[in-house]
């Protein structure tokens, strides 16, 4: 009897392991989610940073995006027969909702005390601004959760329909928790119509040691 009841005992509390286990990895993939798909209408917006004017003629490119390679005719690769400097840019809809834009860890990217991106793309869309809802992000990804999350809404700059409009945002890169944590920067388009996205081109700046300000 006590080998049963030690057998029962054994398979209780290995399911009640396996329960509690789902339960974290649902309870953390939801989080993550709710993190990554965040609505600026919901989501205290950070203060604007500015790059100091001491760094803002020392960037290096990290990302250039003119989406002049592909074909426009075929619907699969989400391009449109008309750029801001080119002949094709990107189309974001409800489908297709995230651009390329900047993706690399603290380990490859090596940032000192002080560091920054700045990114720009611009913008063509149709609707009142009321509904061009898009969002350039820039953020910092540890395991899957975002932390200092700040975006740029477009619906609420001083944008234009039926012209090609400059978005910007600088980033001060945070310290990080780990060298595998991510930089991450893209546009999000939110809305349930058609934008189209173009030079998308992300900067570097850091202070080198020797420098003293």
């Amino acid at each position: 009897m006590e080998k049963n009841g030690f057998s029962r005992r054994t398979v209780f509390a290995g399911l009640m392991a396996f329960l509690l286990l789902g339960a974290f990895i649902l309870i953390n993939s939801y989080l993550a989610y709710k993190d990554t798909h965040r609505d600026p209408g919901h989501t205290p917006e950070l203060a604007r940073e500015v790059i100091p004017a001491f760094l803002s003629d020392k960037g290096i490119i990290l990302a250039h995006h003119d989406f002049e390679a592909g074909n426009a005719g075929d619907p699969a690769s989400h391009l449109a027969s008309f750029g801001h400097s080119g002949k094709q840019s990107l189309k974001m809809n409800a489908e297709f909702p995230f651009s390329p834009g900047l993706w690399i860890t603290f380990k490859d990217l090596n940032p000192g005390d002080t560091a920054w991106i700045r990114a720009t793309g611009y913008v063509w869309f149709t609707c009142p601004v009321s509904e061009a809802k898009c969002s350039l992000v820039a953020t910092c990804n540890h395991k899957g959760v975002n932390y200092k999350y700040m975006f740029v809404p477009i619906e609420k700059e001083s944008v234009k329909p039926g012209q090609w409009n400059k978005i910007t945002i600088d980033y001060q890169i945070p310290p990080a928790a780990s060298k595998e944590d991510v930089v991450q920067c893209y546009f999000w388009y939110r809305g349930a119509g058609e934008m189209l996205v173009d030079d998308i081109e992300i900067n570097y700046f850091m202070q080198k040691e020797k420098e003293n300000h």
